[in-house]
């Protein structure tokens, strides 16, 4: 049933209770600036992409409506309409692959300079680190190939001779030159694999671990403010804390998964050579898990002190559903215990004012401030 402060247009395309049972049931949020599609995801349909909107009521459920109705929405930003084309054109929809297409959009300068200058030196920063975790790749494999060396492990390879090392053991592994090329391309495909999650010690820095960093300095930093809050503005802190703090033990699971298939480097190069598809999928697993709360971190930084208890209500109504098949790999009902948690927090929201903001003539000033989150998630 929807609710008196839905669109009534709106109202045939809402699915109900809503609980995914794979990440891509759920979708890949989406960096719109347009206030009505905040928080959209995309995600494969039966024909075509469908776009996946919370309900802007604050109530349970979604609405789930077809990708090419999305200018039926609203008058979406030039840069909504271009992100909306791009990342139709996607055959594979998963975080990396949507970051890529929005981070070429916002290159073209169409949510402000700010986000193009952003998405060029997140860009740059990408490709460093895939280069970094390559290198240490290689490394590891030499160490492995040879554990009794004395070569200190920090101590810093040439190039050269460290690739030379690299295709050798590859060699030993395999017996000939030309399946040992063939693995070292495949070595190459790992290190872009695990550029996002990084690798143990995360030497890379990569973007994974820094991003669940944010999160937790976020909730430390909702949590001193919500000390001089009100008593219901302490109730949603809490219950954001909580919902990131279950993310998190999720995310650190996964990353423990991934970075143990780099036990056996040789091992993982024959496996990934045989079928990527069950290599990739446990390496997608911890970004999978936070996309979507760099949005939420990105609404708490973007907001000044007197606007906070305001973003509050945006950040309550964005996190994201955990998916049931996150609970077959973590041992526990993680999608569960985050309904409750979601359940809580759709009740305070409709406890204080709904923000109607996008529908009452403030859509210029929010754009403005979903632009200026836009550079935060590059």
């Amino acid at each position: 049933m929807a609710f008196a402060d839905t669109p009534p247009w709106l109202s045939r395309y809402e699915s109900g209770k809503y609980q995914p049972v794979t990440f891509l049931e759920r979708g890949v949020a989406l960096p719109f600036t347009t206030p009505a599609l905040l928080g959209g995801r995309i995600r494969p349909g039966r024909k075509a992409a469908e776009l996946v909107l919370a309900n802007p009521a604050g109530a349970e459920g979604v609405y789930i409506l077809s990708w090419a109705s999305l200018p039926d929405v609203c008058t979406p930003t030039l840069h909504d309409r271009a992100l909306w084309g791009r990342v139709a054109q996607l055959a594979i929809l998963t975080p990396g692959t949507v970051r890529q297409a929005s981070r070429a959009v916002a290159a073209e300068g169409l949510a402000g300079r700010a986000a193009a200058r952003a998405a060029a030196e997140a860009e740059r920063q990408s490709r460093r680190a895939r280069t970094i975790t390559h290198y240490h790749l290689l490394v590891e494999l030499v160490r492995q190939d040879d554990p009794g060396s004395s070569r200190a492990a920090s101590q810093p390879w040439d190039p050269a001779v460290l690739e030379e090392r690299a295709r050798a053991a590859l060699s030993r592994r395999r017996g000939s030159n030309s399946s040992a090329a063939s693995a070292f391309e495949a070595l190459a495909e790992l290190a872009e694999l695990f550029e996002a999650c990084g690798l143990p010690d995360d030497p890379s820095q990569a973007r994974m671990p820094q991003q669940a960093a944010e999160i937790q300095a976020v909730v430390q930093a909702m949590i001193r403010w919500s000390e001089r809050a009100t008593a219901t503005e302490r109730s949603c802190t809490r219950l954001l804390a909580e919902c990131a703090s279950l993310t998190q033990r999720c995310f650190q699971h996964a990353m423990t998964e991934a970075h143990a298939l780099l036990a056996d480097l040789s091992g993982l190069v024959e496996r990934w050579q045989r079928g990527q598809d069950p290599i990739a999928n446990i390496a997608a697993r911890p970004e999978w898990l936070l996309d979507g709360w760099e949005l939420i971190c990105g609404l708490w930084r973007g907001a000044a002190e007197e606007q906070r208890a305001t973003a509050l209500l945006d950040m309550a109504a964005l996190v994201p559903v955990v998916p049931r098949e996150v609970g077959d790999w973590i041992g526990f009902d993680a999608a569960g215990a985050v309904v409750e948690h979601r359940s809580g927090l759709r009740q305070w929201r409709r406890m204080v004012q709904p923000n109607q903001d996008w529908t009452t003539g403030r859509i210029l000033e929010l754009v403005a401030r979903n632009e200026a989150v836009r550079v935060q998630c590059a």
